[in-house]
């Protein structure tokens, strides 16, 4: 929600003439009770405002999402299901399981639940049984299947499917759109259920009411419940729209790289960027591609007051922007630099690595222009996600929203890690050496 200055609860909700609003796990301004671990934190309940959307459709369900296991989510569209709501859900392929249908070598990647910490979950009272009451309640692709909602993957079609189905979004009675950067896991909203320390990736969820945007967005749901997924999409460039007193541009990825680059979602960040007079603020991910990281740099050398916060799993790694940023480069395992990496001559002050409770990750993928701008998606700043992913790209003209997301940035910079790590200049270091011993430097 956005930063109300007397929130006690994220069930507590003001008033708002805005049809724009921004919700966050780690708001400071307000608190809630995680309904798995019982803990009392910090943050907007995430789920919880997605169920209370839900629960409003009248006609119309329409969800797509990488991962799918929040119990309460699943319930709430079983039950419009019930009620003769046109429920649908597209999920990705790898994880299209519930417990008791795992699927082989299934393994927690840097995002996804693993078959071991979803059977932990479900198995409610520990006595390593998976009883009927707790597949019923716990297991949300269950839930979903008991209920017969309909239900698709992007390998549906028998083909390979899309690099990653990487949405996260709900068209609710084509009027809501309800956009996040999580994917609807315990993980990425409230924390790791086995890790006590963890209070969830830090993450956002937008709500906007608008008719035209949700059209939008329905088009892309539709595209993909035919079948359509990754490169088989057709091309849709940027869709403007003026809602209230905000203006919302909208781009759906991938994009084919026989279209030029500058009609792509990375594109259209690219001109954003170029916008920039004052500020640019981001917390992302994963921040690897190297056009945009060119197109800052020219805005920092402009005088761009430049800041960027990633996360620490991909900070320092030899493709990471973050690097260049920094004015630093590491080698590559086949000890030649990196593809076009091009360390800044001027590098800035505030770049450096997200630090989190133990157990969480940087999930963010946004930044703030000159504060005006907001650019926010489930669309990493990689080239994966510009040519192979189904993603979401967001900017958003509000002031309000770019307020929001800026004290999100300043919180996340307090503890970040800014400037190399001892490690980094470790490893760093290292490939040098090795390089070097090989007789390749």
């Amino acid at each position: 929600m956005k930063y109300f200055a007397a929130v006690l609860t994220s069930f507590l909700i003001l008033p708002t003439a805005f049809a724009v609003e921004a919700y966050f796990n780690h708001n400071t301004r307000s608190q809630y009770k995680d309904p798995y671990r019982g803990i009392t934190r910090q943050g907007d309940n995430l789920e919880a405002v997605i169920v209370r959307k839900i629960k409003t459709a009248k006609v119309s369900v329409h969800l797509a999402v990488q991962e799918l296991r929040l119990p309460s989510v699943a319930l709430a569209l079983a039950d419009k299901k019930k009620e003769g709501v046109d429920v649908k859900v597209v999920i990705e392929n790898d994880y299209n399981f519930d417990v008791l249908h795992p699927k082989p070598g299934t393994s927690a990647d840097e995002e996804g639940t693993d078959n071991r910490d979803l059977r932990n979950f479900v198995d409610a009272n520990e006595n390593g049984k998976l009883e009927v009451s707790e597949l019923e309640s716990r297991d949300a692709i269950y839930i979903l299947k008991k209920a017969k909602v309909p239900l698709i993957d992007d390998k549906s079609d028998g083909s390979s499917g899309s690099s990653l189905m990487h949405h996260k979004f709900i068209v609710i009675d084509g009027k809501t759109v309800v956009m996040s950067t999580a994917n609807f896991t315990l993980s990425c909203v409230h924390g790791d259920y086995s890790t006590p320390a963890s209070r969830g990736n830090p993450n956002s969820l937008i709500v906007v009411d608008s008719v035209q945007l949700a059209r939008a967005f329905a088009e892309e749901f539709s595209i993909m419940w035919g079948k359509k997924f990754g490169q088989k999409k057709p091309y849709r460039g940027p869709q403007v729209f003026t809602i209230g007193s905000s203006k919302i541009t909208v781009q759906f990825s991938p994009t084919s790289k026989t279209i030029p680059y500058e009609k792509s979602t990375n594109g259209l960040i690219a001109q954003y960027m170029k916008k920039a007079t004052r500020s640019f603020k981001a917390a992302l991910f994963v921040f690897s591609e190297q056009n945009l990281a060119d197109t800052l740099e020219k805005r920092h050398n402009a005088g761009v007051d430049v800041g960027v916060i990633i996360e620490s799993r991909f900070a320092y790694r030899e493709y990471s922007e973050l690097l260049d940023m920094l004015g630093e480069e590491m080698l590559g395992l086949n000890c030649r630099p990196v593809l076009n990496n091009r360390p800044w001559k001027r590098p800035i002050r505030d770049g450096g690595m997200a630090v989190l409770p133990g157990g969480d990750k940087l999930h963010h993928k946004y930044a703030v222009i000159d504060g005006k701008y907001t650019l926010v998606g489930s669309h990493n700043w990689s080239d994966s996600a510009n040519v192979g992913n189904d993603e979401t790209f967001l900017v958003i003209e509000n002031t309000s929203i770019s307020d929001s997301y800026t004290q999100e940035y300043e919180r996340l910079k307090r503890n970040a890690t800014l400037g190399l790590t001892p490690k980094a200049e470790a490893d760093i270091q290292k490939r040098k050496d090795n390089c070097a011993r090989k007789g390749l430097l």
